[in-house]
C-alpha cells in the first residue's frame, strides 16, 4: 500500500488515500511521484477532472495510468475537493 498524496496535498491520514500497487509500481510511485510536488499537483488535477476513474500517470519513462473502482474514485474526489 502506498499513500497517494503527501501532506502538501492532503494533510490528513485517510484510509481512502492509499493505493494497492505491486511492489515494483509502489517503488516507482514513491520515487517519481512522492518526491515531486509538481507531479502530485498534476495527479490531483487529473483526478478532479476525470469522469472515468482512470487517470494518466508518468513514472520516470513509463507512461501508464491508475484505474480506480467507483467507490475509491469518488472517495478520492471528495478528499481532494475538501483538501484545497
Amino acid at each position: 500500500m502506498v499513500e497517494a498524496f503527501g501532506a502538501e496535498i492532503v494533510n490528513k491520514e485517510l484510509e481512502a488515500q492509499y493505493l494497492a500497487l505491486c511492489p515494483t509500481c509502489a517503488a516507482m510511485y514513491n520515487e517519481f511521484m512522492k518526491h515531486d510536488t509538481n507531479a502530485m499537483t498534476i495527479l490531483r488535477k487529473e483526478l478532479l477532472d476525470s469522469t472515468s476513474g482512470e487517470v494518466p500517470l508518468t513514472l520516470g519513462t513509463l507512461n501508464t495510468s491508475i484505474k480506480f473502482v467507483e467507490k475509491h474514485f469518488l472517495d478520492f474526489k471528495t478528499i481532494l475537493k475538501i483538501e484545497k
